[in-house]
């Protein structure tokens, strides 16, 4: 199986499981620098975005990875990282363990936060984006994003890389993240030369 069709596969049970779950408003537990929120309706609660993370698909796949980076002992602005967060949205790991279980299943933002907060203060965490393509069709864009994180910027490799997954949305005023899958490699899953072409 290739690993493009494994993360597709990925994709496809994210879809599944969001349906059953059903739409709910992402929790509000790490907006730690104030309310910011939505004025009401169905986006109440949600932190508001700063215009230039959702202006495009670049510019939200990049504010996704640097909410998520820092060195050990820096706090994030969660609120940030919410922000970009349709309502309902989910986050899947394809596979591994941690996360309060065994990979899949998915996550509210808040809830992957909160499981994953201690581990990035204490080790450290800096995502970096390899390379990215992408298709679109309409108010949707899908992003193939190839990753690399280290725990210091100075680490000369790696602990772990992969491809990540973004469904985004455009809503006629902003961009959303609706759903977010990643496949780390693997010594059974290894990334293809294609997909570690060094962006420009």
């Amino acid at each position: 199986m290739t690993p493009r069709l494994v993360i597709r596969i990925s994709m496809l049970l994210l879809l599944a499981l969001s349906v059953v779950a059903g739409a709910q408003e992402p929790a509000t537990g790490h907006m730690m620098h104030g309310s910011g929120g939505a004025p009401g309706g169905h986006m109440a609660g949600i932190p508001q975005a700063a215009a230039a993370d959702v202006a495009s698909p670049e510019a939200i796949v990049n504010a996704y990875y640097e909410a998520l980076s820092g060195p050990a002992g820096k706090k994030r602005d969660w609120n940030r990282f919410l922000s970009l967060f349709f309502p309902g949205a989910r986050l899947l790991p394809a596979e591994g363990k941690g996360h309060s279980g065994t990979m899949p299943h998915t996550f509210t933002p808040s809830k992957y936060l909160f499981d994953t907060e201690s581990n990035m203060l204490q080790e450290g965490y800096i995502p970096k984006e390899v390379s990215r393509r992408s298709e679109s069709f309409g108010k949707l864009l899908h992003v193939w994003s190839t990753y690399e994180v280290r725990h210091t910027a100075s680490d000369a490799t790696p602990f772990v890389r992969g491809i990540t997954s973004f469904q985004l949305f455009n809503n006629g005023q902003r961009w959303w993240i609706v759903n977010v899958a990643w496949q780390p490699e693997t010594s059974k899953v290894k990334l293809p030369a294609a997909d570690l072409a060094q962006k420009p």
